[in-house]
């Protein structure tokens, strides 16, 4: 399989506004939120290669998503229904990150992406998932490994071998 060697990432979307007139699937990142991860993007593209980028429809994830791709020179974006927002979020998420397999990045929002995380590792996280956070995981038998985690403005966090 293409990727194998490849961490799966679970990305948290960036710093967005806190209200938009239309309702908050319309909410749009900041221009604090896109400068820090724009910046955030291109340190996370020195660690790893990407094939694709999947995020949730909702415009503060899109925008993440975009910073992201072009920070790892990818073209597009796809959006997948499985990354919204929801009381199952956390068991869709993880489903489709066993689906897509290693080397996809896959945009979302909490309490879901904490929560997919945890289910996807069988532990607490590393760290919080504060937005812009990335948790870069590889598939394993029955659950996934830690690879490292990453939030705007810290370093790398790897677990302790």
């Amino acid at each position: 399989m293409p990727g194998q060697d490849l961490p799966l990432l679970l990305v948290r979307h960036a710093i967005a506004e806190e209200e938009h007139r239309l309702g908050d699937e319309f909410r749009a990142l900041t221009p604090e939120g896109r400068a820090a991860f724009r910046k955030h993007a291109r340190k996370l593209a020195q660690l790893t290669p990407l094939i694709g980028v999947l995020t949730s429809p909702l415009v503060r994830a899109v925008q993440t998503a975009e910073i992201l791709a072009e920070a790892f020179g990818l073209s597009q974006v796809e959006v997948h229904p499985a990354l919204l927002p929801g009381t199952r979020a956390h068991k869709h998420i993880v489903k489709l990150a066993r689906e897509v397999g290693p080397g996809w990045a896959l945009v979302g929002h909490n309490p879901g992406l904490k929560r997919a995380g945890e289910l996807a590792l069988d532990e607490e996280l590393p760290g919080k998932m504060r937005k812009g956070a990335v948790l870069a995981l590889h598939p394993a038998p029955k659950h996934f490994t830690l690879s490292w985690f990453a939030a705007p403005g810290s370093t790398v966090r790897r677990p302790r071998s």
